[in-house]
């Protein structure tokens, strides 16, 4: 009987110190998985963030010229090559937008819309321009609710520019971290991220 008890008291002790072993490793690689999908959002993060303001700084010292649009999308998207899939599934649109001193778009640009508001489609095609509309001065463009070439690049009264990256982002363990997925549809409270920079266009015009 002293025997039988004792090989019980045993079972029970590594039927135990499985049910334990399980919940902590369980832990232990949520929190692991959790480092790693954070990690990730973290470089995604700041590869928006870096090439929005590479991209800004391009369209500030373009100013009015016509081509400011279309170059200022070629460095972004140079800039942001390095995400996978060259940012395909990632970056949504982009908007250049007249901004006030708090960096908010002078009127509407929720939808892309207002007179000084541009938004482009990232639309890769595999063609030479991967942006709706393609803003191409060269090639016959002229549509833009915010024309470059109607920009202030007189002193003192310069525009001040933002450009206004909306991207998504899908968590990478597929649902082991209870993590719900950007998916940014561009719909207005879909949840999308985005990176803003904002500066005000080199002066090109110099009062005597």
């Amino acid at each position: 009987m002293l025997g039988t008890g004792l090989r019980r008291l045993r079972s029970d002790e590594r039927g135990s110190s499985l049910v334990e072993f399980t919940i902590v490793a369980s832990l232990f690689f949520m929190l692991l998985f959790g480092i790693v999908e954070f990690g990730l959002a973290f470089r995604d993060r700041l590869t928006v963030t870096n090439a929005t303001q590479g991209s800004a700084r391009v369209v500030s010292a373009m100013g009015d010229d016509p081509m400011a649009d279309y170059e200022m999308l070629l460095s972004l998207e140079q800039s942001l090559g390095i995400l996978p899939g060259q940012a395909v599934g990632i970056v949504r649109y982009v908007d250049v937008y007249l901004a006030d001193g708090n960096g908010d778009p002078v009127g509407s640009c929720s939808t892309g819309g207002g007179d000084r508001c541009n938004r482009y489609l990232w639309a890769p095609s595999g063609g030479t321009c991967d942006w709706v509309p393609c803003p191409d001065a060269d090639n016959g463009y002229g549509s833009w609710p915010w024309s470059p070439t109607t920009r202030d690049v007189a002193l003192p009264g310069l525009d001040v520019i933002a450009v206004r990256v909306t991207y998504a982002h899908e968590w990478v363990t597929g649902g082991l971290v209870p993590l719900p997925n950007v998916s940014c549809d561009g719909t207005p409270g879909s949840g999308c991220w985005a990176d803003t920079a904002v500066m005000r266009l080199e002066p090109q015009v110099f009062q005597p």
